[in-house]
C-alpha cells in the first residue's frame, strides 16, 4: 500500500491543526507520529512555531561551499 497525500476530507477535518517538525522544521500535522519530510519520530514533540534548522548563520550547504572555496584557493596558491 502506497502512502498518499491527505484527502480533501482529511484536510477539512484537520484544517489549521499543523505544527513544525523539531528536527527538520517541515510543516506537519500537530499530532503526527513521524515527520513525512525527514522520517524522524516526532510524537509529542511537534512545535507550534517554525524552527530555524539552518544551523545559525551558516547552513550545512554554505559550509560545504566555503570549504571547497578554501581548498580551491589553497590549490591555486600552491600552483604559483
Amino acid at each position: 500500500m502506497v502512502d498518499e497525500d491527505p484527502t480533501d476530507d482529511d484536510l477539512d477535518r484537520f484544517a489549521g491543526e499543523t505544527g513544525y517538525c523539531p528536527d527538520c522544521g517541515g510543516e506537519i500535522w500537530d499530532e503526527a507520529y513521524q515527520c513525512p519530510h525527514c522520517n524522524e519520530i516526532v510524537e509529542n514533540r511537534v512545535s507550534r512555531t517554525p524552527t530555524d534548522k539552518a544551523g545559525g548563520i551558516l547552513s550545512a550547504k554554505s559550509v560545504v561551499v566555503l570549504v571547497i572555496a578554501i581548498i580551491a584557493v589553497l590549490v591555486l596558491l600552491q600552483l604559483r
